[in-house]
């Protein structure tokens, strides 16, 4: 009875559930998680080396690059600090190095800042995490880090220890197209770790500590070209760490789904292939503004036929805590953000979410384990228009 009734709820919620990938059955292979590793001069495996995490681009036209940093601290703040070699929508521009950081604290309040510096005063290594924007540096070999943003307003340094193992999907190149020459590429460095942190700004001083995640992309050509939008996610539940997303294709590469997921347990990875799972999510609602269709809920679902165990990981949106025009935020108001919607007709966006996380584990269709989480955190990129759900 018990079992019957666990069926007809599990049927009941996915009918409540879209599938996320708007209906497409057939996959192409115009979009996947490349697996040779000797063209990319790799160990097989889908643990990265210390030189994976230096600079991989050569920063000029047609490239990009960013590492990305994420903590949730024991005073309840986020804080988020990436490092970029340009902006997303400028990448056929020569370099234009810049950082940005964004404090979201418990009252509610927020702290965004911005350094920039010229090319000549930009540095990155290759053999290692070593990156400089003026003031402001990135150093790191995948086990340890240092953190320092400063500008005339805030100073803010933290030092970050990994806790679970370095993690790449397979290579890490995502690529596109039947030459395969098409690249968005992804090594996750610190899937979660311990950081120490404190900063000044105005007239308050603040340390504090907490989780930590970092990652870093880069590619070949521009995001606009290659997705339609994405969803990605990371959140620590119980002895669980979790990285999920699903990454739409344009058009161009006929909709393609990619899937990269994540699970380790006690720092170890335990699972991490995606094309074993499927996302749904509630039925997207119209943002009011920026256009896109936003899902309130996410479940991915890891059902490995060779694991005897299947995971589902859901999210449960509480708070946008980003919602941002990226052309905007790229060009401006007024004539040239009009002028650019007119010759680029791309309305690109992000939106950023902090929300429950909750983690199911069944064995032999058994429930084992489940734990949950309030400090999950989650994005939704969108480059292209929505695609018609189904």
């Amino acid at each position: 009875m018990k079992a019957a009734l666990k069926t007809l709820l599990s049927s009941a919620l996915l009918l409540l559930l879209s599938q996320s990938t708007f209906g497409q059955t057939v996959q192409t292979n115009l979009a996947k998680v490349s697996n040779d590793f000797e063209k990319y001069h790799l160990v097989e495996g889908n643990v990265p080396e210390k030189w994976e995490d230096g600079m991989r681009s050569s920063g000029e036209k047609g490239t990009y690059e960013w590492w990305y940093f994420d903590s949730h601290l024991a005073d309840g703040s986020t804080v988020v600090i990436v490092f970029y070699t340009k902006f997303m929508t400028s990448v056929n521009k020569a370099l234009e190095p810049y950082a940005t950081i964004s404090i979201d604290k418990a009252d509610g309040s927020k702290i965004e800042k911005s350094v920039y510096c010229k090319p000549e005063d930009f540095f990155a290594a290759k053999d290692s995490c070593h990156v400089k924007i003026g003031k402001s540096y990135i150093v790191g070999n995948l086990k340890n880090y240092e953190i320092h943003f400063e500008n005339e307003e805030i100073n803010f340094t933290a030092q970050i220890d990994r806790t679970t193992e370095s993690w790449r999907p397979k290579t890490g190149h995502m690529v596109f197209g039947e030459a395969e020459d098409k690249e968005f590429n992804w090594v996750v460095s610190v899937p979660q770790g311990k950081i120490n942190a404190s900063y000044k700004y105005q007239n308050e001083t603040v340390n504090t500590s907490g989780s930590c995640y970092h990652d870093h992309n880069w590619g070949n050509i521009s995001m606009v070209k290659l997705f339609n939008h994405w969803y990605w996610s990371r959140a620590q539940i119980g002895p669980y760490n979790v990285i999920a997303s699903e990454m739409i294709a344009d058009k161009a590469f006929n909709n393609d789904n990619i899937i990269v997921f994540n699970i380790s347990k006690d720092g170890k990875t335990i699972a991490d292939n995606g094309e074993q799972v499927k996302l749904y999510g509630t039925y997207g609602k119209m943002h009011p503004t920026l256009n896109k269709d936003i899902s309130d809920h996410l479940i991915f679902i890891y059902d490995n036929p060779e694991d005897e165990y299947r995971y589902e990981y859901y999210l449960f949106k509480e708070k946008t805590i980003v919602e941002a025009d990226l052309l905007e935020a790229a060009v401006g108001k007024g004539l040239k953000y009009g002028m650019a919607k007119l010759f680029t007709d791309i309305e690109p966006a992000y939106f950023r979410f902090t929300g429950k996380a909750e983690i199911k584990v069944y064995k032999a269709d058994q429930l084992i384990e489940k734990y949950a989480s309030s400090n999950a955190v989650w994005e939704l990129m969108y480059f292209g228009n929505p695609l018609e759900q189904k």
